[in-house]
């Protein structure tokens, strides 16, 4: 695979493998791109479970009775 990246993007993989904190820029790339996936997979969960709770909320007719009691 061929990835093309920008200069400064390169300029600071270089860094942190010069800095000692990767064997290679195969090792930071990777390391970067399983921390992406984590966290968008996190990410996906997360509006999975605010789905269901305002599915629930509403469901519930929690809305219209706590957040607004004015229009009972």
């Amino acid at each position: 695979m061929n990835v093309t990246l920008s200069p400064d993007i390169l300029e600071r993989i270089e860094n942190e493998v010069s800095a000692g904190q990767y064997h290679d820029r195969n090792e930071l790339i990777e390391d970067a791109l399983r921390h992406f996936l984590d966290r968008r997979k996190r990410d996906g969960s997360r509006a999975e479970a605010l789905r269901r709770l305002a599915q629930a909320v509403d469901d519930a007719g929690l809305y219209e009775r706590v957040l607004l009691p004015d229009r009972e």
